[in-house]
């Protein structure tokens, strides 16, 4: 019962977001009339997605190898740097990308940040370190027993490399690689900001068909399109993550037993310090042009409390349909959990906007579904966060049974302490995914909803240059501090 109660919520704001398109679909004698232009839309889509993945991961992948292969002081202290992009809103990193090599930037003329060029080096910047991250953990599974035999036999380092890390790499790669390439193909803010009439995804073009052409019957045919190919890219990662993993640790202990060459030495070093280029410089033009125009106006303070009002009424939602769906083992639940991905924001919130339209546009249910997208967003990480505990409690239900623990004792002696930090760190990553939101506010929002991302785009489009670079430090120093609370919780439940 408890499980079915979140369910039915999600149906209803799924079928809430689907039901007025499927008006407009059988107001349309149930014919769909999908243009030309239509195509070009989801052929850049598909480009800008695969190129994206493919600078993320090729590189992720060199740059993981080399950070396990060398073992140095700030090698802790890189990883958690690299940690650091997930922190940043899409629309502060686009700032940093323009205030870096724009026209007015660190660097001008170095490379244009509008098209399809910028929109790969914000998606980079986001994506890159997090396939390092992740591939850097598949490597740290190996277990070094492996390294050792491969050393006896007198291994080659390609030799070593095919025989011991590629099994656990090819394991990770389809994984990452269909993340990364769900989250560039439904990205919205980057492509909105830095794309043009050529460079628009599917994403982009809902929202201009909406608010700008207000043209239903095109908004549906993309929507479709939308939801038809991340339900694919969904089921492609489910695949993925079904695989084996191979074989396992047997000893915590870390040594390579292997010597290394000059030249291999140099080539893990520059790897190191182009991925440290990739990241480091977006960050660093953040922090150094924000300190000088930090600034706090009536319009900021009004912009802050607006975000932190909407962030945690939408973390707290997404942390009560999350924690059943964690707890319940039924395919209904993990694909619900999956909801946000599976249906795009951009397609729910096509269907909310109709209703909108049709009451009124009222400033408190605009509000609402704000909370609800950003909530659906956020569920996905939630439930992940959440569900390897839930799973080491399963453990215990026989012994509570046995000793007669149920109720509120059950919670306070058994789940509670267990579950304490994963559920902070799963409300922090809801958090910040809510705060550094623009996309649910763009789709449905009104101007009489103001946030530090909605401020941040509006001094960016009025060229309010300095405004916006201390508007987007602020947001990133408040990120950035709940990011990394989030991590150390993690650590420790470690």
């Amino acid at each position: 019962m408890k499980t079915r109660i979140p369910q039915l919520i999600i149906l209803f704001a799924l079928t809430l977001g689907v039901a007025p398109l499927l008006v407009l679909l059988v107001e349309s004698g149930g014919a769909i009339h999908i243009e030309t232009t239509i195509f070009s839309v989801l052929a850049f889509t598909l480009e800008q997605a695969a190129l994206s993945t493919l600078l993320s991961v090729v590189p992720g992948i060199t740059v993981a190898r080399a950070l396990a292969r060398q073992n140095f002081a700030g090698r802790q202290l890189l990883l958690a740097l690299f940690a650091l992009p997930m922190a940043v809103p899409a629309i502060v990193a686009v700032l940093g990308v323009t205030a870096l090599i724009g026209n007015a930037g660190v660097l001008p003329g170095l490379i244009s940040p509008y098209g399809l060029a910028g929109i790969l080096i914000v998606h980079v910047f986001f994506n890159f370190p997090m396939a390092t991250r992740l591939f850097y953990q598949a490597l740290q599974s190996a277990p070094q027993e492996a390294y050792k035999l491969a050393a006896q036999l007198g291994f080659s380092e390609s030799a070593t490399f095919w025989q011991v890390e590629w099994p656990l790499l090819k394991i990770a790669l389809p994984q990452v690689a269909a993340i990364i390439f769900l989250l560039c193909a439904a990205s919205f803010v980057a492509v909105l900001t830095l794309g043009g009439a050529s460079a628009t995804t599917l994403e982009v073009a809902i929202y201009q068909s909406l608010r700008m052409d207000f043209d239903p019957p095109r908004a549906l045919a993309l929507c479709l399109l939308q939801v038809a190919l991340c339900t694919a890219l969904i089921g492609f990662a489910q695949a993925a993550f079904a695989q084996d993993r191979g074989f396992g640790i047997l000893r915590a202990t870390r040594f390579r037993y292997a010597a290394q060459s000059k030249v291999a030495l140099a080539a893990d070093w520059f790897t190191i310090t182009l991925g440290t280029v990739i990241v480091l410089p977006v960050l660093g033009v953040i922090l150094w042009r924000g300190m000088s125009h930090l600034h706090f106006t009536a319009l900021t303070w009004r912009g802050l409390g607006t975000s932190l009002c909407l962030a945690f009424a939408s973390a707290t939602l997404a942390l009560i349909l999350g924690r059943p769906l964690a707890k319940a083992r039924d395919s209904a639940s993990r694909v619900l959990s999956l909801s946000g991905l599976i249906m795009p924001p951009a397609v729910l919130a096509t269907g909310w906007f109709l209703v909108l339209h049709k009451l009124g546009d009222s400033l408190a249910l605009t509000a609402c579904f704000i909370i609800a997208l950003n909530s659906l967003i956020a569920l996905p990480y939630v439930v992940a966060a959440l569900r390897a505990r839930q799973m080491q409690l399963a453990a215990f239900a026989n012994l509570q049974s046995n000793l007669g623990i149920s109720g509120f004792n059950a919670w306070r002696i058994v789940e509670w302490p267990l579950l304490r930090s994963a559920t902070t760190q799963a409300f922090l990553m809801a958090l910040v995914l809510s705060l550094g939101d623009l996309t649910a506010i763009t789709l449905l929002g009104s101007s009489g909803i103001l946030t530090l991302p909605t401020l941040l785009h509006n001094e960016m489009g009025h060229y309010r240059g300095a405004d916006a670079e201390g508007t987007a430090l602020l947001l990133l120093l408040i990120c950035g501090g709940l990011t990394f609370a989030a991590q150390k919780l993690g650590q420790r439940d470690a």
